[in-house]
Formats: C-alpha cells, structure tokens, sequence
C-alpha cells in the first residue's frame, strides 16, 4: 500500500465542471490539504476522471460511490480530527422566488443543472441547502439563482508544479489584473511552484 492510500480517507472520482477549488468547498476539507494529498495531479490540469485522495472526512458530508467516512477513533487517515482546516464562513440563508423554481426532469443531475444553467456548486448548493443534490429525482423542485453566489476564496495560496498567473486567474474565477495588484512584488514570471500568493478579496 502506497504512503497516498494510507493518508487516505476515500477516493473521489473527478466529474465534469470540477475544480481542486470545488471539491475542497463540495467535501468541507483545506484546499491547501487535498492539494498536498495529490502531489502528482497538476491543479490546472484536471480531468475527469482523475481519482483524487481525500485526505481526511467531515461524517455529515457523504462519500462517494458508498465509501463510508472513518470513525474519529480510526486511523486510516490523516487528519481526523480536522485540525488544519478553514472554517467554512457563514452563510445567508437564501430565499427563492418563485419564479425561479425548476422541476428536475428523470435521470437530470446537479451537473446536468450547473452546465444549464452556468451555475456553480456553491451557488446550486447554497440556494439548495435542504437537498441532497447527489440524489436529485424526477420531481425534485430545485432552486436555479439568476446568477452565481460569491464564493468565499481561501486568503492565500500555494503554487503546484504546473500552476501559472493564468491557471490560477482561471482555476479561482479572479482577473489576471487583480491577481497581479494583490501581490505586487510579483512579476507574472514568478508565478510558480512553491510560491505562496494572495487571492484578491
């Protein structure tokens, strides 16, 4: 068994539309951790399909394909206890009108939605929070925002091998401009593995 499996509380499968970013935020676990838990998968270079090691699990979040979340009391996995994650900030309940309420159709997904609609996870989620939008069946009401909810980003950031100014502009939704404003003493060159740059707020 290799030191990734062992650190390894699931696999998680990579589907369509998803980001290193949206995952962290989709399972409640640190970017900064599940990025070092998958050293060998370039951030701007995810592809669906990849299987990705979760580093750790939150019990109210379910696993992928059944894979039930250790125990506290288990050591399959790094971080347990959670120690080292971001808390996820507050927030606002969020109220649909009633014009923007859409009955799922048979076999529809949330990503089926989210590519619809041009939406994200945070924003389906966020207006969706009484819905297991994994489970979604014909029937289902949904609520579909105009527009896609502000995501909380991380303070700061990183680099992976293969990141760049652009993939980082790309992968976090922010302006090649404000990126470079946030860290001027930067030079878009020096965008690179193991340099640690701030998001703009």
């Amino acid at each position: 068994m290799s030191e990734t499996q062992r650190n390894c509380a699931y696999n998680y499968t990579v589907k369509r539309g998803d980001s290193f970013y949206l995952i962290a935020q989709r399972l409640n676990v640190s970017l900064r951790d599940l990025l070092e838990a998958n050293p060998g998968i370039p951030p701007a270079r995810l592809t669906i399909g990849d299987v990705l090691c979760i580093p750790y699990c939150n019990a109210d979040i379910p696993a992928q394909d059944g894979v039930s979340c250790p125990t506290p009391d288990q050591n399959s996995c790094t971080g347990n206890n959670n120690e080292g994650t971001q808390p996820t900030p507050e927030t606002p309940a969020y109220t649909c009108p009633a014009n923007r309420r859409s009955v799922v159709q048979t076999g529809q997904t949330a990503s089926d939605l989210q590519l619809r609609y041009n939406l994200s996870w945070h924003t389906l989620k966020t207006a969706n929070s009484d819905k297991d939008l994994n489970a979604l069946q014909g029937g289902d009401i949904v609520c579909i925002p105009a527009e896609n909810i502000a995501c909380p980003l991380p303070a700061s950031v990183t680099l992976r091998e293969g990141d760049t100014l652009q993939s980082i502009a790309n992968q976090y939704s922010v302006s090649v401009a404000s990126l470079l404003q946030t860290n001027p003493c930067l030079a878009p060159q020096d965008f690179r593995s193991g340099v640690t740059i701030r998001l703009p707020d």
